[in-house]
C-alpha cells in the first residue's frame, strides 16, 4: 500500500489546507488500490491538488460484490488522493478512459473525468460526517486528519 511514495511531509502540508471529496464504496476502495484512476462527476472544478477520500454511509450495492469485496469501511475518511486534472468527457476519451473507470457502460452525458493519481491509505480509516460536493472540512476536524498516519508512512528505509 502506498507503494513507492515516500514525500509524506510535502502531501501533509498540501493536505492542511486540502478539501475533501466523498466517494461511496466499493469505488473508493478502488481509488486506494491504484485501481481506479477517474472518477466520474457531473461538475467541473479549478481545484488541482491534494483531497481528502471521505467514504459515505451507503455504498452501490450493484458493484460491491463485482470487486470481490464483502465488508468495506463506510462513514468516514480512508485516504487522500492527489487530482491532476479535471476533464470533460467525449465519446473518443471515454473509450480511452473506460478501463480506467472500471465501468463497462456507454458514456455517460455531460460528465467530467477527475483524474485521480498518488492515493494514500491512512492506517485506520477515521468515522466523520461527510456532505456532498468538494467541501473543506472544518479546523477541529483538519487537525485530527492531519493527526492519523498514512500507511508506510513511518517505515523505515
Amino acid at each position: 500500500m502506498n507503494r513507492g511514495f515516500n514525500d509524506f511531509g510535502e502531501a501533509r502540508r498540501l493536505l492542511a489546507d486540502a478539501p475533501c471529496l466523498s466517494i461511496r464504496q466499493p469505488w473508493a476502495e478502488l481509488i486506494l488500490l491504484e485501481r481506479k484512476k477517474v472518477e466520474l462527476r457531473q461538475w467541473s472544478t479549478q481545484h488541482r491538488g491534494w483531497i481528502w477520500l471521505h467514504t459515505g454511509k451507503t455504498f452501490d450495492e450493484a458493484n460491491y460484490g463485482r470487486f470481490g469485496f464483502t465488508s468495506l469501511f463506510t462513514g468516514g475518511f480512508v485516504g487522500a488522493f492527489r487530482l491532476r486534472d479535471v476533464v470533460p468527457l467525449d465519446r473518443e476519451r471515454w473509450d480511452m478512459w473506460r478501463s480506467t473507470h472500471l465501468d463497462l457502460g456507454d458514456c455517460p452525458a455531460n460528465v467530467f473525468g477527475w483524474v485521480i493519481t498518488s492515493p494514500l491509505r491512512l492506517e485506520k480509516p477515521m468515522a466523520a460526517p461527510g456532505s456532498r460536493g468538494l467541501y473543506r472540512p472544518d479546523a477541529e476536524l483538519a487537525t485530527r486528519l492531519l493527526a492519523q498516519p498514512f500507511v508506510g508512512e513511518f517505515e523505515a528505509n
